[in-house]
């Protein structure tokens, strides 16, 4: 069978979903910054997830507003986008307005909204399809894998101003995507279960055939345009979206996108890992020609491995050295340098809460201390939610177990 072109696959007709399609790359500013959140719908009373995500979707709406909400692939998770934003100011305002605009929605249909990047209780046989053509179709290809996949997550897009250099960058950041794994780390328990891991969720997208990293012969878009051409030529993909790479090019925004990390438990921390993830990019985009010295698989999946186990108390092997180094102190150093060259004048603030987020062993270190404390899978998902709606000022890991030992 011979090849197609980029060009003929896009007109390629692939499993019965019409034309397969690879956008242009549209040429974004340098560092501009989009996030997109998918959230939790719970019951106000078990704090179990509630399949209410058309019921708030229709209120939002009815409202006048730059972000947009939309559906996922099950009806008890909503997915939130911001606009196009530019640094951790107007990031952490914009987010703080969609938790507010969301939780009012929610309160008027009877739920809440929550981080985190897995539920600690649900069923997947129990979750329910979201009515849409794209996600039936999802469930008949994938299974009970699309049900699996009510797990929560948070995306970054980062602008690029042409497609070879965010394929470049896209090469550097997947090399650091382990450090986000472990910051964003909150998904200790599995189906009722401690899993032993700080993001459990961080395992579920593995299933998925299309998951992993960007392959390394890729070193130009016109490498990656063949790449989809030949995947979509066997019914592989047909759109981008096919493509479950922990980061990824997204041609239609002009950006790169990171989707390795767990939904942050608080807003701010959404809008100061973004930050941290943007100022990377730009540094990478001022060192043209530069590439990852190397690129193995194996030292990567061990980095996601390890930081998916440990969280923040992670090592991570440094692809350059090959020296294992705790994530801490990487991380740490990335600050202080970015902090040297970064024209954000709310970095700074995004350094202290990314350093805040680190101590006590982070988001899930704070989460197994309350189970260690006797709180049962109802309580976590209790606290996780009332720490997302209602922005507490301590770091809750030093709030005491209030002792309520309720168990699902």
């Amino acid at each position: 069978m011979a090849e197609l072109t980029p060009e003929q696959a896009q007109t390629q007709a692939v499993a019965g979903r019409g034309p397969a399609f690879l956008p242009p790359f549209t040429v974004s500013r340098l560092g501009t910054m989009g996030i997109e959140l998918e959230l939790m719908v719970l019951d106000r009373l078990t704090y179990d997830l509630l399949p209410a995500a058309p019921d708030i979707l229709r209120l939002l709406d009815m409202q006048s507003k730059k972000w947009v909400a939309t559906p996922e692939i099950t009806t008890s998770m909503l997915e939130v986008a911001s606009s196009i934003l530019d640094g951790y100011g107007p990031a952490a305002a914009e987010i703080e307005e969609i938790r507010s605009s969301v939780q009012r929605a929610a309160f008027q249909v009877g739920a809440a909204i929550c981080g985190g990047g897995a539920h600690p209780f649900q069923k997947w046989n129990e979750q329910r399809i979201y009515p849409k053509e794209r996600y039936r179709e999802s469930a008949k290809k994938y299974g009970y894998l699309a049900k699996m996949f009510t797990v929560f997550g948070m995306h970054v897009h980062i602008g690029v101003p042409n497609a070879d250099e965010a394929i470049r960058i896209c090469a550097w950041l997947t090399q650091r995507a382990p450090l986000f794994i472990a910051l964003s780390a909150n998904s200790p328990c599995w189906q009722g279960e401690d899993s032993g891991f700080c993001s459990a969720r961080s395992n579920v997208v593995g299933a998925f055939p299309m998951s992993g990293t960007m392959p390394s012969h890729i070193r130009t878009w016109g490498d990656f345009s063949a790449h989809f051409a030949r995947l979509a030529q066997h019914g592989i993909v047909n759109s981008i979206k096919d493509f479950y790479w922990d980061v990824r090019p997204k041609p239609e925004y002009g950006t790169v996108e990171l989707r390795v990390l767990d939904t942050p438990l608080r807003p701010a921390y959404a809008a100061a890992l973004a930050c941290y993830a943007r100022e990377l990019c730009v540094e990478v985009f001022a060192a043209p020609g530069q590439w990852p010295l190397d690129d193995s698989r194996e030292v990567y999946a061990w980095n996601r491995f390890n930081a998916a186990k440990d969280g923040v108390g992670a090592d991570w092997i440094d692809p350059g050295s090959g020296l294992a180094r705790p994530v801490r102190e990487v991380v740490l150093e990335d600050l202080e340098r970015l902090a040297l060259r970064s024209t954000d004048p709310g970095f700074g603030e995004a350094r202290r809460i990314i350093e805040e987020l680190m101590r006590d062993g982070g988001q899930a270190g704070w989460l197994k201390a309350h189970m260690d404390g006797g709180s049962g899978m109802n309580d976590l998902s209790r606290l996780a939610s009332e720490m997302f709606e209602h922005q507490p000022a301590a770091w809750p890991a030093q709030a005491e177990h209030d002792g309520t030992g309720e168990h699902a």
